[in-house]
């Protein structure tokens, strides 16, 4: 279940947390906390590389303590949506790392490093693509404008490093109040809560990147004042403000400029991928308290409305609560209706496995990825299928192929592992294992698996692999100079 930690107020106190740490660590003087000119974002206020070690050290702290959806399909739609966004900014797409969180909190965040976290809360509010696209526009160009490494910048006086640390820290402590780091840090954090909002300039600066960025992206930039609309509406009948309303305050008159702009910058073409509401039904489903209970939300929702996302959610949620042939009906019907579509070739697989229909699930998977071969969902169902015919070595060779296609998503190298385990092929698991911490910015981890690698039963490659790796990481982990 998800943890209650307020992810987005520790990760967006940087600059609370340089306040609170100055004194302590450095003893500087009183800070001049105003912003009278954001100044250019390609200045070089902190080096890339020392951004990138913050972000790692950060990811390595808070890894074990935040669920995240480990879906393959659902990480996969949120990847390819940042990375059509992020196409469509200043920075290169290789530079970003987008995750969901599950957490039913509307919420997302960026890290130092270009790591996006996306909740779960947020994608199932969102009413369509353009709104949830337009706050993970937002989120990168908090990053594309360097707002949080100005942030960091503005306290040479502070051990970056440190910060970072107790920065992961803070949110430890929030989940786990026993934890020692936490304990540690509680009086520095103390009293900065009011602090923990980005500035207002930098939250206007966000909104017109971001509403540039979308346009780029032939996403509706207007999708981003209806959000914020809706947010705002929401916080009158709540006794606390949704999450993403404390870390990025909300005003009429801000939602007025943007609605204003987004007239201005309407792209003359407007695509919204059809994964949106499949993907958003789904998720749904995976977040709920059990199976019955989602199943009765989309029972109801169908009866009085009946949209394609509503009946794919009441099909997704008849397979997990124990009805995969009313799920394969309602599936069926969804394929005649709408056309065919990745995601319900993976619903018809998985009701077929759920009745363990192997090879009717294999028909599926295969008549689904001769249609759409790139889906990371189908790949990752077919080899889910195939350990349960005890072919690890042919599974193992199609997960292998995917760590290349995807080098980026842990989930994947995860998959790798397990297959690999279940091939009887230990070397080959630790360095899925060592690639899973790293992509996820535990490089210490990741060292830590490569010395499961044996030398007398791991093969040349395997050694050649593992000795590549334990010195590129190494030396990325050696402070320069």
């Amino acid at each position: 279940m998800t943890r209650s930690a307020p992810i987005q107020s520790c990760l967006a106190g940087l600059l609370a947390l340089a306040l609170a740490l100055a004194p302590a660590l450095a003893g500087a003087q009183g800070l001049d906390l105003s912003l009278p000119d954001l100044g250019d974002p390609s200045s070089d206020v902190l080096p890339p590389s020392e951004e990138a070690r913050i972000g790692q050290e950060m990811m390595r702290e808070i890894r074990g303590e935040v669920d995240l959806i480990t879906d393959p399909s659902i990480n996969a739609y949120i990847r390819d949506l940042g990375a059509r966004i992020a196409v469509a900014s200043d920075m290169p797409a290789t530079e970003f790392r987008f995750f969901v969180v599950d957490d039913p909190r509307i919420n997302a965040f960026a890290m130092p490093g270009g790591y996006v976290g996306v909740h779960s809360g947020l994608i199932t509010a969102a009413r369509d693509e353009s709104e949830l696209g337009a706050v993970i526009a937002h989120e990168l160009s908090h990053v594309t404008q360097r707002h949080i490494a100005r942030r960091i910048a503005a306290y040479e006086q502070t051990s970056l490093r440190t910060a970072a640390l107790v920065l992961a820290g803070l949110l430890i402590g929030s989940q786990n109040p026993q934890a020692g780091m936490a304990a540690a840090t509680t009086g520095m954090a103390s009293g900065i809560d009011s602090q923990l909002a980005y500035s207002r300039d930098h939250e206007r600066e966000a909104d017109r990147v971001g509403m540039r960025i979308l346009s780029r992206a032939e996403l509706d930039p207007m999708g981003m004042p209806e959000f914020f609309q809706v947010l705002l509406n929401d916080n009158r009948y709540r006794s606390q403000p949704p999450a993403f309303l404390s870390t990025h305050p909300l005003t009429q008159a801000r939602i007025a400029d943007a609605r204003a702009m987004a007239d201005e910058l309407k792209p003359e073409r407007v695509f919204e991928s059809p994964d949106f509401a499949y993907v958003r039904a789904r998720l749904a489903v995976l977040v709920a308290d059990n199976p019955d209970q989602a199943r009765n939300i989309f029972q109801a929702r169908v009866e009085s409305e009946a949209t394609p996302g509503d009946r794919y959610g009441l099909a997704t949620a008849l397979v997990r609560s124990g009805d995969p042939a009313r799920a394969t009906t309602i599936f069926e019907g969804l394929d005649e209706a709408r056309g065919e579509h990745e995601m319900l070739y993976l619903g018809l697989a998985e009701a077929a496995l759920a009745e363990n229909r192997v090879d009717d699930a294999l028909g599926r998977i295969n008549a689904g990825l001769s249609l759409f071969p790139d889906s990371v969902g189908l790949q990752v169902t077919r080899i889910d299928a195939l350990l349960r015919e005890d072919r690890a070595r042919k599974a193992l060779a199609l997960t292998r192929n995917l760590t290349h296609e995807h080098p980026e998503a842990p989930g994947i190298w995860e998959l790798h592992a397990r297959v690999a385990s279940a091939a009887a092929d230990p070397a080959e698991s630790a360095l899925a294992m060592a690639h899973y911490y790293a992509v996820q910015g535990d490089l210490r981890a990741g060292l830590s698996q490569l010395r499961r690698v044996d030398p007398a039963s791991a093969s040349a490659s395997q050694r050649s692999r593992a000795n590549a790796l334990r010195d590129r990481w190494e030396s990325r982990l050696t402070p320069p100079g």
